[in-house]
């Protein structure tokens, strides 16, 4: 209502807008406060028209570095609505690089850049969250153990990164780590996507190179952070306290504090 107003729409109008702008990945509701913030693919709209132009953010040079030194495609994905989405592409040079298309969706709990992004959840958010995918799923083939899946993710929290060969039918595969946690912003998921054979073979080199783009878009404040032990689901880019499920209002208070991630909230 408080959009309606202020641009003199009908308010059926207005919530017909934002319902559609959350489906194509625009925008988060959030279901418990009603309230709707932008995603990180509004930052986003304008690079492909004019790159010279729009270009020049961090994550968008990790993006094109990663791509330019692999000669592979590069996928920048986060979750929201319970949906992996796919930010933004840069296609990879080489000849036999995968053709990808932004904003293309995917399974957030069958495919490997959405398990990552579940795994660096707190244990409490993964479960709410599998109850809820498993409830949304038509096929009861694809419907999980949400004990033995919770496993699964904690295991893949530890290890940090995900490295599949086999993903689709076609014979690509799938290489992806997290980028560093930002107040705010939904986690965000950098991925080479490429032959299944050139994931077997070059796995290694890509991982690093990848790894080495993202320390470049880690946060100071994070990289002088002492190595020690960590909790689970706690990230030492935010060893300050702050927890990374911070919604845009504050912290999370303790009768909310068992809902989902604002970037998974629909």
């Amino acid at each position: 209502m408080d959009m309606a107003r202020a641009l003199s729409y009908p308010q059926s109008s207005t919530s017909e807008l934002l319902r559609s702008l959350t489906r194509l990945g625009y925008l988060h509701y959030n279901r418990y406060q009603r309230t709707y913030c932008p995603t990180a693919r509004v930052a986003l709209l304008g690079a492909w028209v004019e790159p010279a132009l729009f270009r020049g953010g961090a994550v968008l040079e990790a993006l094109d570095h990663v791509a330019a030194l692999v000669g592979e495609t590069v996928l920048l994905s986060t979750a929201a609505n319970y949906g992996l989405h796919h930010l933004h592409v840069v296609q990879g040079g080489a000849q036999s690089a995968v053709i990808e298309h932004a904003a293309r969706e995917e399974s957030l709990l069958h495919s490997p850049q959405g398990r990552l992004i579940l795994s660096s959840y707190r244990d409490r958010h993964i479960r709410s969250a599998l109850h809820r995918l498993n409830a949304d799923e038509p096929d009861p083939a694809r419907r999980v153990s949400v004990n033995e899946t919770l496993e699964d993710l904690v295991a893949l929290r530890e290890l940090g990164h995900v490295v599949e060969p086999e993903v689709h039918a076609n014979g690509t595969g799938v290489i992806s780590i997290l980028l560093p946690p930002r107040r705010g912003i939904e986690r965000l998921a950098l991925s080479v996507v490429a032959a299944s054979e050139a994931i077997r073979t070059r796995s290694g080199e890509i991982l690093a190179i990848m790894q080495e783009q993202r320390e470049h878009i880690l946060p100071l404040e994070a990289r002088t952070v002492p190595a020690g032990p960590q909790r689970l689901g706690h990230d030492p880019a935010l060893d300050d306290g702050v927890d990374p499920f911070e919604t845009e209002m504050g912290r999370l208070d303790g009768a909310q504090d068992n809902h989902e991630p604002r970037s998974l909230v629909a």
